[in-house]
């Protein structure tokens, strides 16, 4: 399954970055967030405007380890591991939702007394990034999406279906409840209308690989309906527009973040 294999070689490749960098483990500067349900791991970097980055599923902060460099100069940087991911922790019982990851994400803005953010979301991240927008309007500023989906045949229907049939094996073979949550997450959400997009009243700017997981129609669709959006498509980037045009997405986020 394609997306599955994407989250893979993420991995491998994160892996190999963590060996050059420390983002995601760094002690000097990593703190936890104790929540009733869940330890949320974050980390800290540079100063001025706010700006959470949120990575995709099954990753980690070190997933922005080609952006948090360059974007701490500019920004205040608040890197953070998603619930039941990275170094995070999660107790709860019920199955994850993009709008309890939202939550989390309110939850440390408010540690950090932070009345208002802007957020870059990679894929589930940016999913994430939008229902902060509908649920937190007062919040937020400006969301970069990149990847994301706002329902999950977003990815095309024949992959939802191996998705569950992905969900069935792992079950069948004891796999940790904790992939499982997961993985079942991208089958049931996210579950944004038409009409929460169009009442919207962040600037969003909907990124997107040329050869993206996403359907391109997709993306097209969120851009489309968000009032005042921004959309721009990466030519020959995948899913990896975070590892594969790091520089370049640096300066857009940079760009339209400032103006």
């Amino acid at each position: 399954m394609k997306k599955i294999l994407f989250l893979v070689l993420l991995c491998s490749y994160t892996i190999g970055l963590a060996q050059v960098s420390d983002f995601g483990t760094n002690e000097k500067v990593g703190k936890i967030l104790h929540l009733k349900d869940a330890d949320i791991y974050y980390e800290v970097y540079g100063k001025g405007e706010p700006l959470f980055l949120l990575h995709g599923n099954g990753g980690s902060i070190d997933a922005f380890t080609k952006e948090i460099p360059e974007l701490s100069k500019h920004f205040k940087i608040i890197a953070m591991d998603t619930r039941a991911q990275g170094k995070s922790t999660d107790t709860s019982t019920e199955p994850l939702t993009y709008i309890k990851f939202a939550d989390d994400v309110k939850a440390l803005a408010d540690e950090l007394k932070l009345k208002k953010i802007n957020i870059l979301g990679w894929s589930d991240g940016g999913n994430t990034g939008l229902e902060f927008a509908i649920k937190y309007p007062n919040n937020i500023n400006k969301v970069i999406t990149s990847g994301a989906n706002v329902f999950p045949n977003g990815v095309g229907e024949s992959e939802v279906e191996n998705m569950k049939k992905d969900a069935e094996k792992m079950k069948a073979e004891n796999k940790p409840e904790r992939e499982i949550r997961l993985l079942q997450l991208m089958i049931d959400e996210p579950k944004i209308t038409t009409a929460q997009l169009n009442h919207i009243k962040a600037k969003v700017f909907v990124l997107a690989g040329e050869n993206d997981l996403i359907l391109r129609s997709h993306t097209e669709y969120i851009a489309k309906e968000i009032p005042n959006s921004k959309l721009k498509i990466y030519k020959g980037a995948s899913h990896g527009v975070p590892i594969e045009r790091a520089e370049e997405l640096n300066k857009d986020v940079i760009e339209f973040i400032k103006k």
